[in-house]
């Protein structure tokens, strides 16, 4: 399939790929920085003892990388966009193709929202120059994006429907012989 597509088209699909990589390891990385602010056998307890630096420095951390996160999302929604059109023929031979549109369009709104979040806090951190974790700004921002089930739920389905895609441009099912 990709040999029929012009050049243009295979390097649209290039970015995507670079563009998809780098979001989706992004978001493993950041969830990790995320979750260390946390006490291990808990999501709600934060981890006893910890000075106020140390927990900015996690959100610090946690802001700071979504500044290559939301651009590298944003690159691989709109190239998903515009591979669209040049695909379309080929959903009925590659229903892996389809089923892979099908799930990053699906899973695009909560991670906009995800992204929206993350500029407020980002905002925050950098351009407000809030340094105290437990100031009501970086709390309700921090903990909307992590400890509110929904979006956490949501977020995880996401994550889980976009590993979903790289699975099947591996295996490839529903591909029609020829």
């Amino acid at each position: 399939m990709i040999e029929t597509l012009n050049k243009r088209n295979r390097i649209i699909a290039s970015i995507f790929a670079l563009s998809f990589i780098v979001w989706i390891g992004g978001s493993l990385v950041r969830s990790i920085i995320a979750f260390s602010v946390f006490d291990p056998s808990s999501t709600q307890a934060l981890i006893r003892q910890v000075s106020n630096d140390i927990l900015m420095q996690s959100v610090y951390l946690f802001a700071a990388s979504s500044s290559y996160t939301t651009p590298a999302f944003l690159v691989a929604f709109i190239t998903a966009l515009l591979l669209i059109k040049p695909t379309k023929m080929y959903f009925k031979k590659e229903g892996w193709l389809m089923m892979s549109f099908i799930l990053f369009f699906a899973s695009s709104p909560i991670q906009l929202y995800l992204m929206y979040l993350d500029i407020q806090l980002s905002v925050a951190v950098f351009w407000k120059g809030i340094w105290e974790f437990y100031s009501p700004t970086i709390l309700n921002l921090f903990f909307e994006r992590i400890n509110n089930v929904l979006i956490n739920s949501l977020a995880g389905i996401s994550f889980l429907s976009n590993l979903t895609i790289i699975v099947l441009f591996v295996l490839q099912p529903l591909k029609k012989k020829e």
